[in-house]
Order: structure tokens, then sequence, then C-alpha cells
């Protein structure tokens, strides 16, 4: 079994599938992501899965950071914290970890070290509410970019079911934004 079809496989048994819909004003074929450092026999969907497991595990690592500053939003960000959780067992399961997995490095911002206090979150909780949104709003452009670069039809759709979930956490995290002022 090549890696694509494992990658493919994979993401289709943990996600369902979605249409296949061109969203307007998105590049249909983003050239290659710098992010990712490719050997020659780097099956491309791997290395694009390396990359959006990198840019998932930043963002569970920010919903965190708020929930840690914030505690009293836990539940807000429950629904965030649970979805990108999945998102990241999904890829992790998909990205080979014997060493000859790409080198990635997050597209969306750097994951904070564990205690180094990287992540800044804003010190109202609106505020704090409303950067997670425009963070979830960045990372489903970048879920619907990477979605048009898949090989794999299953693993494509993988990709756009991440870039609306993430798209639908924005909208519910303005919404709470909104709603703390």
């Amino acid at each position: 079994m090549s890696r694509r079809t494992a990658v493919g496989g994979a993401a289709a048994l943990g996600v369902v599938a979605v249409t296949g819909c061109t969203p307007r004003g998105i590049d249909a074929r983003p050239g290659p992501t710098p992010a990712v450092k490719r050997s020659p026999d780097t099956d491309p969907d791997v290395a694009l899965a390396a990359t959006v497991l990198a840019d998932e595990q930043s963002m569970l690592d920010r919903v965190l950071a708020t929930v840690r500053r914030h505690p009293r939003l836990a539940t807000t960000l429950a629904g965030a914290r649970t979805a990108h959780t999945a998102h990241v067992d999904l890829l992790t399961a998909a990205v080979p970890q014997d060493g000859s997995s790409p080198s990635a490095t997050p597209s969306v911002a750097p994951a904070p070290a564990p205690g180094a206090g990287a992540t800044r979150v804003p010190a109202r909780a609106a505020a704090a509410l409303a950067a997670l949104a425009r963070e979830e709003d960045g990372l489903s452009l970048l879920g619907r970019r990477s979605a048009f670069a898949a090989e794999s039809g299953a693993f494509a759709r993988v990709l756009a079911s991440m870039a609306a979930s993430s798209a639908q956490q924005a909208r519910a995290l303005t919404d709470a934004a909104g709603r703390a002022r």
C-alpha cells in the first residue's frame, strides 16, 4: 500500500466526506508550500499532511492558551478544542513517525513551547475570542488551499472538511465575542 493510499484511507475513515465544490476567491492550485522540506521520495500528500498537522497543532495550542488565560471560556471553547484535537489525532496517524517524515513548520504561526508563554492571549475575554475567530478564519483559508493542493481525492475531502470546521468555529467564536462585550 502506498503512503498516498494510507493517508487517504486513514483520513477518509475519520471524517465524513464533503461535496466537491469550488469556493469563489480561492486559488485553485497553490504553489508548493515552502513550509515543507521534501526529499525526492516523499509523497506530496504526506508532506502536505505534515504541514496541516503543524497548523492544526498550533491552533490547538492557541485554544488551550486562551482557556488557561480565561478559564471561564472553557465551555465556549470546548467545540474548538474537540475539533482541533480530533484533527491533530487524525493527521498524526497519517504522518509517518519513522524518521522519514518531512520536517514541517506551521503556516499559521509557530506553536508555543509548553510553559513558554509564546502565545499572546488578550486580557479581555471578548478580545481573546475575537482573536481566535480571526485565527480560525485564517486556518480555514489554509485548509481550503491545502484541499486544492492534495493529490488524493479522499484526502482533499478530509482537508475541505477540516477547513469547513475551522470556518464554523470562526463563526461561533465571532458570535461569542459579540455576546461577551
